[in-house]
């Protein structure tokens, strides 16, 4: 095998890596088994043609990068779902000073998060970039599971509803019921349906008119939401959706 193939199949194998979820240097090598010099130097070529981009993070994190995704988009209309949000996510992290994301139905029961911007608050939750969680525990995940078809919606919920915390919601009528007003308003709280402590927000995002991403805000419950600024948060959600879908 030649170097340059060696160095291409070394990329790729780095690139699928970040595919599931941001990492550091030494993540990344132990991940692909490469040497940290190897990774760290390929890391750089791929930085440079924008392959791959670098997370503000202490030690500094890469995911894939601008480049990538619009090569995925010419595959699926909604793969750039990222690169289209991103800019929206920043923007309202900077009105509601918390943490905003985007997320997508993964498989039948789950949802994933794809990206996330966070504010400049010194408390912030955890980055949940990459994790999967069951719909019914979550903002985001409520939405997507909101405009599924009957049936769809059926199926989950025979396929049992877990508790996480005595706040989730685990009665089969009560959950369409609360579907049907997500349905009606368009977005979705959770408040510490997941984890105590926890609170979130989200609006369905659109293509074609059939809903393909949820985008969310969430932060500690204890300061998000705040009585007098819930309203404020929730039309600054829902317009952040509805401005991506455009």
């Amino acid at each position: 095998m030649t170097e340059s193939v060696q160095s291409i199949e070394r990329a790729f194998s780095l690139l699928r890596a970040l595919a599931v979820t941001p990492a550091g240097i030494s993540e990344l090598a132990r991940r692909t088994g490469l040497a940290t010099s190897t990774t760290a130097r390929l890391l750089g070529t791929l930085e440079s043609i924008g392959a791959v981009q670098r997370v503000e993070s202490v030690p500094p994190k890469y995911r894939v990068g601008v480049a990538i995704g619009e090569l995925a988009s010419a595959l699926d209309p909604t793969a750039d779902i990222v690169n289209r949000a991103r800019p929206y996510l920043v923007d309202l992290v900077a009105q509601i000073g918390e943490t905003a994301g985007i997320s997508v139905a993964h498989g039948d029961g789950e949802v994933l998060y794809l990206e996330h911007a966070e504010g400049d608050n010194a408390v912030q939750l955890r980055d949940w970039t990459g994790v999967t969680l069951p719909l019914h525990v979550v903002s985001s995940g409520l939405v997507l599971l909101a405009h599924r078809t009957h049936t769809e919606i059926q199926r989950y919920i025979d396929g049992g509803l877990a508790r996480y915390t005595p706040q989730t919601i685990t009665d089969g009528v009560e959950l369409v019921a609360r579907l049907a007003r997500i349905r009606e308003c368009d977005y979705s709280w959770t408040i510490e349906e997941f984890a105590q402590g926890i609170s979130s927000i989200a609006a369905p995002v659109r293509a074609g008119g059939r809903v393909v991403a949820a985008l969310h805000a969430h932060g500690p419950s204890y300061r998000f939401p705040e009585a007098d600024t819930r309203g404020v948060v929730q039309a600054l959600v829902i317009a952040a959706a509805a401005a991506i879908s455009t």
